[in-house]
């Protein structure tokens, strides 16, 4: 098996009958009577078109008395040498009006020699059935080699059969095309036919006969025929001798490895650089390069720097392909950049400025993706090229958040290319689906759907609009995604659609809905990127389910990270993976987690939160530093210019306090109220100050009977704080009531037990004010439990039972216990009203 994949992909067509070839099979007709003329004819014969062409040049311009039939015999000489030069662009121009048929065959090759096959087919058919006899055959064979290179590979093999009496290079050719298409037998049977009468018809039918072999897995007599071709270059054509170099290729990779094989294809680059074959010979070698495990770029770099310029250039685009394959961006993006510096008209000019803007696309360098596609739109030499480079303009833009830009950059491409127009339309109505202009979707759709009503690409609209539903929180995507799950049940991306939908209804709170979407979309065989984010939300779900397992979660965690080692996910997986250590109190592997994913991840917006958990692990740990640790991980985030750095400072300031260390707790707490916080931070760090102060005043050892001024002034700065608390808007009932329970125990410890027992009250009194929030029951609960216990000391019973009361009616965790004692007190002392 391996054997014949590596046969399809490096022993494609090699055209046998290159111009030069057809041109002198027609060389009869070329019957000079001039000895001037016949001097340039001779150097077209003798391969040396250049000295044609100026020979030609001169023996046009010696006269303007030249007589008709000879003029007319120098313009086609004129053409043929031009052709031969290379120099396909320079024949076509002579031949824009063919005034025989002769000129149309002419014109034919040089549209072949251009990659023109849609136009050269016509042309060599209308040579092939109306042309003189001697062009029939010529032309017989370049209209299968045009078929051939469109793909239309049975009409190739029936145009050479169908040829009266068929030379031995057309059968030749035909039993090519037969192993092509894997027809060995036809092929034995026309290889036996063919009687070579020429050294090259002898090397060609050793050529063919190396191709069986290669076809019948049989590489060791293959090898055999290439090299014995190679040895001894007689009667070889350029075209032959790189086929037998490309055989001799196949022989090797099958025989010694792909390792062995590219010094065959090397040594021909390094000896032969101004081959017509060159380009070819080296999309091969790229080809073997891309399949080896570790290909050395060291030859691509010497000819890169080396002369002839043809092989320099072919040198340097090669190096950026392979660096760009192994995901060496920015030396892949330099080799690029170099190439089009140098070789700016360079036919390869188009696609490396295509590969660049890519590179610059894939690392989120748009407007440098942007400029190297507008390069290549200057480089294009044809609609088609440039369309390409506006789909990728327009991809650009889409990716910029451009939508209206690219919109109208696709509509553009679509009606420039007939090849592209489905994928430029498509692209339209997805960036009009972004812009919110359904209109303009519904329009791009409706011509979509009416021209290719069944292509995956209508369908994908519609999945695509219930996504973008989803993402931008539209309550019609449920919807749109359902319907395409019931419209498109056998879609290729129908998983993805209940992945989506999964991913809504988890959203929802419907956890178990989500567990079957996700069974589903398992059962739909899911593409890699959708197997991915259904991985993922399996974890989540798994963790909200009704009858959680921690293990589990912790599994199919571990088990993301280990198949997805590149998966932008990982961060929330981490992050899940170290909630639920936590979770068990599983400190150490809690802290690991959460550091690792601010080190595997430092720019994901988890990651200074993932710092923060990790010191508060570490300080749960109980490990020997782990409170230093804390610190630093803290101070790590405080440093940076995230928005949890404030956050992270009221981390270090409960470490601080938690140490006794109050008023560098007092200082930090400060230093947060000055940054302007959020209304959470700013009301924890007043209250965590007022803490703080209470705490100092306590470690300052008073005399042992204050005065009670003397309490009053050590305590007001912290009821001051907890009073701004309490009487702030925007503070919930939870901060309300901590702040006046913590007041209230403040004003107790000075010793100022009535008011003491106001604050207390003002917590309890949280219930009866119709337009108070909801009291937060611990403090709630704390209050009034500490109110009855001063008021019981006092021997005060029934205010201590009042308040009792409040708590039992207040229907808290403690209302039964508040309720007994209570009843006891009442039992106890006698009250009844």
């Amino acid at each position: 098996m391996m054997k014949r994949r590596l046969c399809t992909l490096f022993i494609g067509p090699i055209r046998p009958m290159g111009p030069v070839l057809l041109i002198l099979l027609a060389a009869p007709l070329l019957r000079a009577q001039d000895p001037a003329l016949e001097s340039a004819e001779q150097a077209i014969a003798a391969s040396l078109p250049e000295v044609a062409i100026e020979k030609l040049h001169a023996f046009l311009g010696s006269s303007a008395a030249l007589d008709d039939s000879l003029r007319e015999r120098a313009e086609s000489d004129l053409t043929l040498a031009t052709l031969n030069s290379g120099d396909a662009v320079g024949a076509l121009a002579r031949l824009e009006y063919p005034s025989g048929e002769l000129d149309r065959f002419w014109k034919a090759e040089a549209l072949s020699a251009l990659g023109r096959w849609d136009d050269a087919a016509p042309l060599y058919e209308e040579v092939a059935t109306d042309g003189p006899a001697s062009l029939r055959e010529a032309a017989t064979i370049g209209q299968a080699e045009a078929l051939h290179a469109l793909g239309r590979n049975d009409e190739a093999e029936s145009t050479l059969a169908g040829l009266e009496a068929p030379s031995t290079l057309v059968r030749l050719r035909l039993a090519e095309l037969y192993v092509e298409s894997r027809q060995l037998e036809p092929a034995r049977r026309l290889l036996a036919r063919s009687q070579p009468a020429n050294l090259v018809e002898t090397r060609w039918r050793q050529y063919v006969e190396g191709r069986i072999y290669l076809a019948e897995d049989q590489a060791a007599p293959a090898l055999e025929d290439f090299e014995e071709l190679l040895k001894d270059p007689r009667g070889l054509t350029p075209a032959l001798h790189a086929g037998a170099t490309i055989g001799l290729t196949q022989a090797r990779i099958v025989l010694n490895g792909l390792e062995v094989a590219d010094n065959v294809i090397e040594d021909f680059i390094w000896h032969y650089p101004d081959s017509p074959y060159l380009e070819e010979m080296f999309r091969r070698l790229d080809g073997i390069y891309a399949a080896e495990e570790n290909p050395s770029d060291s030859e691509l770099q010497h000819w890169a720097t080396q002369a002839p310029p043809r092989r320099a250039a072919l040198g340097l685009y090669y190096e950026a392909r392979s660096l760009q394959r192994q995901a060496r961006q920015e030396r892949a993006i330099r080799a690029y950049t170099e190439f089009v510096e140098r070789f700016p008209r360079h036919p390869m000019a188009f696609e490396a400025w295509m590969q660049l803007g890519e590179l610059y696309l894939d690392t989120s360098r748009i407007p440098n993706a942007i400029t190297a596609f507008e390069g290549a739109m200057r480089n294009c030499s044809d609609a088609r090229e440039r369309a390409r480079g506006e789909i990728a303009t327009g991809n650009a833009y889409f990716a910029q958040g451009e939508f209206l830009l690219a919109a109208e950059t696709f509509r553009d491409a679509s009606q420039r290319s007939p090849d592209l127009w489905l994928e430029a339309i498509y692209d339209s109505a997805l960036a009009w689906l972004h812009v919110g202009n359904y209109d303009r979707f519904l329009e791009d759709y409706t011509v979509l759907s009416e021209r290719y009503p069944e292509t995956d690409q209508r369908r994908d609209l519609l999945l695509e609009e219930g996504l973008l539903q989803a993402r931008s929180g539209n309550p019609r995507a449920a919807a749109t995604l359902e319907s395409f799950i019931r419209d498109f049940p056998d879609n290729r991306r129908v998983a993805e659609a209940r992945v989506a939908l999964a991913e809504l209804v988890f959203a929802g709170g419907d956890t178990d809905s989500a567990s079957d979407l996700l069974k589903a979309a398992y059962v739909s065989d899911p593409s890699g990127q959708s197997r991915e984010q259904a991985d993922y939300l399996a974890i989540f779900v798994a963790d909200s389910s009704k009858d959680r397992q921690d293990d589990d979660v912790l599994a199919l965690g571990r088990k993301f990270l280990d198949t997805y080692p590149s998966s932008p996910l990982r961060a929330g997986v981490r992050m899940k993976l170290g909630q639920v250590y936590f979770r068990r109190e599983d400190f150490a592997n809690a802290q690991t987690q959460f550091e690792t994913l601010a080190q595997e991840s430092p720019s994901d917006p988890l990651a200074d939160k993932a710092l923060i958990l990790a010191g508060q692990s570490s300080v749960r740990g109980m490990s020997a530093g782990g409170i230093d640790h804390a610190l630093a991980l803290f101070d790590q985030v405080a440093k940076g210019s995230g928005p949890l750095k404030l956050y992270a400072r009221q981390e270090q300031a409960l470490l601080e306090a938690r140490m006794g260390h109050d008023k560098e707790a007092v200082i930090i707490y400060d230093d947060i109220l000055r940054s302007n916080p959020d209304t959470p931070l700013r009301l924890a760090a007043l209250c965590g100050k007022a803490d703080c102060l209470v705490a100092a005043a306590s470690d300052a050892s008073p005399a042992p009977s204050p005065s009670p001024a003397a309490s009053t002034d050590s305590s007001a700065p912290a009821v001051a704080l907890y009073d701004q608390i309490a009487t702030d808007p925007d503070a919930t009932a939870p901060w309300r009531d901590q702040a006046l329970y913590k007041k209230g125990r403040c004003l107790d410890k000075a010793g100022l037990g009535d008011q003491a027992l106001a604050a207390f009250y003002d917590v309890l009194n949280t219930r009866s004010t119709a337009t108070r929030q909801q009291p937060d029951f611990f403090w709630f609960e704390k209050a009034g439990y500490d109110a009855a216990a001063m008021l019981e000391a006092r021997a005060q019973w029934p205010g201590a039972i009042s308040i009792l009361e409040k708590v039992a009616q207040a229907g808290g965790p403690r209302s039964a216990e508040a309720r007994k004692r209570a009843d006891q007190l009442r039992l106890e002392h006698f009250v009844w009203d």
